[in-house]
């Protein structure tokens, strides 16, 4: 049990880490708040991130 909690643990990180799981909370906080509009598939959710983050660059390392 505890290496399945692990698994679970470290999978729940990578996404956080990785920004997987942006679209997830994205899709529940659009049908919450929003439950007639068009939820955009996740290839569009991530188009519009890039092109937010390249019309609003912060500070990054590279």
């Amino acid at each position: 049990m505890n290496v399945r909690r692990a698994v679970e643990g470290i999978r729940w990180y990578l996404r956080e880490v990785s920004g997987e799981a942006d679209y997830d909370r994205y899709v529940a906080h659009a049908r919450r708040h929003h439950p007639d509009a068009p939820v955009p598939s996740r290839r569009d959710f991530e188009r519009r991130r890039m092109d937010e983050r390249e019309a609003n660059p912060r500070a990054r390392c590279c």
